[in-house]
């Protein structure tokens, strides 16, 4: 073989292979994936940690509080995503607080509302994570507002909602976390409307979601002064019982509900009246019921469902119209039939989940942006070619 002969060939068997870097990604970058971990000891050891009901940033720790019917809805903390610690005494001292349904940070305190259906729900908080004080009268006065479903801060006041059967859902406000008001009349006065599901603060007005079995989940705003219903019950289908889930997103106020008939259905507002459903129902599968969390993670809403049939999903959208499922179903476990909570800390998204059968499970994911960079291996010679004159 000629030697230039030769050289044309080596040439053109220059070999090219891929590596795959991975960088944090940015508000630019598409493509983008999401690598889950769990990240706790199922139920922290306990099985009886059902549910991850409520999380919250305070202090440079990432807070979960969990459902515990046996002892106590109980309190965990970590400062690096991984390493857990409970931070309070089961059910702060009495095992009918069962759940740990609702947290906020307002000022400097961290607040957890319990649900208590034997004295009423009761409002906790802590100055550091380790003490903590009982700040509302078991049940705001009333053992009928069984649960501190939902909180939000408003204005100058923290809000909670209730969960009340007999007389429906009462929203109550505190300017310093101790003096207590009620600022609603019951249940809106609709004893239906039983529970505060939700609430979130889009413009000027708190929206709060109800669920109500009759006529369908309702949303109501406040300016501070007057609420105003601003939805049709259900959003025009009775089925969607129950408005659990809203966050604010690109401009939107985002709504999920349960629907145990056809699927959760996600419905949004640019102005807080007028109102848009976004996904197919269910995404696709009438076994994801419902949307009972949501949270915005770098530039995508994520949306986590309960589906009792193969396991809780977890959805995400870059503009609230094309969705994508980003988890294995149940993170490949059926019994995590809930994606039940989610928060940002750090560079992370953490959901907790409901699992009935071992316990609670934490994961995260951080979103990566994959680029493939070509190395060309320029003195590659292959062994089958020899040189010769």
């Amino acid at each position: 073989m000629k030697k230039s002969m030769i050289k044309t060939v080596a040439a053109a068997l220059l070999v090219t292979s891929l590596i795959l870097l991975e960088l944090p990604a940015t508000h630019a970058q598409s493509d983008r994936a999401l690598t889950w971990e769990q990240v706790n000891i199922d139920g922290f050891g306990d099985a009886n940690n059902q549910g991850a009901w409520s999380m919250a940033v305070f202090d440079d720790y990432l807070y979960m509080g969990t459902r515990n019917k046996a002892t106590g809805a109980e309190v965990w903390r970590n400062s690096d995503g991984i390493n857990w610690e409970q931070m309070n005494e089961d059910g702060f001292g009495d095992a009918n607080n069962q759940v740990a349904c609702s947290m906020s940070v307002f000022g400097n305190y961290l607040y957890v509302g319990t649900a208590n259906k034997v004295a009423g729900a009761e409002i906790w908080r802590s100055p550091d994570g380790t003490v903590w004080e009982q700040t509302n009268v078991d049940g705001f006065g009333d053992a009928n507002n069984s649960e501190a479903w939902s909180m939000a801060i408003f204005g100058d006041y923290l809000y909670v909602g209730t969960w009340n059967s007999a007389t429906g859902t009462e929203v109550w406000r505190s300017s310093n976390g101790i003096a207590w008001e009620q600022v609603n009349e019951d249940g809106f006065a609709n004893a239906d409307n039983n529970v505060a599901g939700s609430m979130a603060v889009f413009g000027s007005h708190l929206y709060v979601g109800t669920r109500n079995d009759v006529t369908g989940a309702e949303v109501w705003r406040f300016d501070g002064t007057n609420w105003e219903q601003v939805s049709t019950g259900g959003f025009g289908d009775v089925s969607n019982r129950r408005a659990w889930a809203m966050a604010v997103f690109d401009g939107y106020l985002y709504v999920g509900t349960r629907n145990d008939a056809t699927g959760v259905e996600i419905w949004r507002s640019p102005s807080g009246t007028g109102w848009e459903q976004v996904n197919d129902d269910g995404f696709g599968d009438a076994n994801n019921w419902g949307a009972y969390t949501m949270a915005v993670f770098g530039d995508h809403l994520y949306v986590g469902t309960f589906n009792p049939s193969t396991g809780g999903e977890v959805w995400r959208s870059l503009d609230s119209i094309n969705w994508a499922q980003v988890n294995d179903d149940g993170f490949g476990d059926a019994n995590n039939m809930w994606a039940h909570s989610m928060a940002i800390f750090g560079a992370h998204l953490y959901v907790g989940t409901r699992n009935d059968i071992t316990g609670v499970e934490v994961w995260r994911a951080k979103e990566v942006y994959r680029i493939y960079l070509p190395i060309i291996m320029k003195n590659f010679r292959p062994a089958s070619l020899s040189v010769g004159s």
